[in-house]
């Protein structure tokens, strides 16, 4: 059990470095029901999926890699968990952190 924590731990150091240092606004989970759920449990259609990409150390892509490799998990996973981890450390400290919705503007009335 020892060992699990201390795996946590470096999991969230991980983040907390990933998202100081990468300038990335992650997509919102809805909260349509889903908060019954472990992270586990939640499929892709109950999550509002956004690509971007991410400039960080090559050491820690290296480390994202090794452990998603030696897990069993995809890069994304491994890397959203860490993201989840930070961003709830974050909250933990500062509040929740409210995400201004983007509305889709009609290409007519802005050109």
């Amino acid at each position: 059990m020892a060992m699990k924590k201390k795996i946590e731990n470096a999991a969230n150091s991980l983040a907390d470095e990933l998202l100081a240092n990468s300038g990335v606004v992650p997509a919102t989970v809805p909260q349509n029901g889903s908060e019954n759920k472990t992270e586990a449990q939640q499929s892709f259609t109950d999550v509002s999926w956004t690509h971007f990409t991410v400039i960080c150390s090559s050491e820690l892509v290296d480390k994202i890699k090794a452990i998603a490799q030696k897990e069993g998990f995809t890069i994304r996973e491994v890397v959203e968990k860490f993201f989840r981890n930070g961003i709830g450390s974050y909250e933990g400290k500062h509040g929740v952190v409210k995400v201004r919705n983007r509305k889709k503007q009609n290409i007519d009335d802005v050109l």
